[in-house]
């Protein structure tokens, strides 16, 4: 399966904060499986998605049972979905005019039938610390504007597309997740392998569907420890820097639409990507003292 790069900015940017809210939340329930059924892993990685291009989901690593499934949520036609083994979908729950309990309620019936044995507990609910949305107070989903769903998805694929790249051109870079809580697809690129902990230099290279601080999708790269106090070097592709709160790269909506279309935008988003990511290396293995360009 050949997978390129699909246009982004088709809809209006505004339109596609409720539809990634609404998918945010949903992914909770798509990650609950999982926190029950998958073995703990040092990294916690049993509670990340990764992205699957062939159904276009958020899918959790595979839990084993009489049908081996992995639990995921798609962004277009909107669902929380079971996926067998090879990645096709087995069973969906669409979520137009459910609420988020309706959700837990239909996987907690559904997961036992692959599985082949009942839940030891209900599902874990979501915790504290998400995005305001009407559906995580009990609202119901609504999923009537499925272009900007579908959007969200182009997001999520293209993401995974560039930064699919990163990890084949950067031998420590971990494989492309999505954490759940945060809900936004990123890798880490580890400077110091084997050091754990704050004394290892990192560059975190991401895509974000869109937060409290940028409503709207975007890509970044963070070094870490961040360079106080340094010049920032210059970016590629329409680039700028953060430095409010954190210190990273970013390439807005705003900013990566002017590129045109198509390959256009898969050009300016990965020249971004390769300036940022050299940009990070630069500030992070310069010694203190030095000051850009002197």
């Amino acid at each position: 399966m050949t997978i390129s790069w699909e246009t982004l900015g088709t809809v209006d940017p505004r339109r596609v904060i409720d539809a990634r809210l609404q998918l945010h939340w949903a992914a909770q329930a798509a990650c609950g499986p999982g926190k029950q059924l998958l073995p703990h892993q040092p990294d916690y990685s049993e509670q990340s998605f990764e992205w699957e291009p062939e159904p276009r989901c958020l899918a959790k690593g595979l839990m084993a049972g009489a049908r081996p499934f992995h639990s995921a949520v798609r962004p277009s036609p909107p669902s929380v979905v079971l996926l067998d083994a090879e990645c096709r979908v087995g069973a969906e729950q669409p979520l137009d005019g459910r609420t988020l309990e309706e959700v837990y309620a239909w996987l907690e019936l559904e997961v036992p039938r692959w599985t082949g044995r009942p839940l030891a507990e209900p599902l874990q609910r979501p915790g504290e610390g998400l995005p305001a949305h009407p559906v995580g107070s009990g609202g119901r989903f609504s999923v009537t504007d499925d272009a900007a769903f579908c959007e969200v998805g182009r997001w999520f694929g293209n993401g995974h597309l560039l930064l699919t790249g990163v990890v084949e051109r950067n031998a420590d870079a971990s494989p492309v997740r999505c954490w759940p809580h945060h809900f936004d697809l990123a890798t880490l690129i580890a400077l110091d392998p084997g050091v754990e902990g704050e004394a290892a230099r990192t560059i975190g290279a991401g895509m974000s569907p869109g937060d409290a601080a940028r409503p709207y999708p975007y890509f970044y790269v963070t070094p870490w420890p961040y360079p106080r106090g340094r010049e920032l070097p210059g970016l590629a592709g329409g680039g700028s820097w953060n430095t409010e709160g954190w210190i990273g790269a970013v390439l807005e909506t705003a900013a990566l639409l002017r590129d045109g279309e198509g390959e256009a935008q898969a050009a300016a988003a990965m020249s971004f990507m390769e300036s940022a990511i050299a940009a990070c290396r630069e500030l992070l293995t310069r010694p203190q003292g030095d000051r850009h360009g002197q």
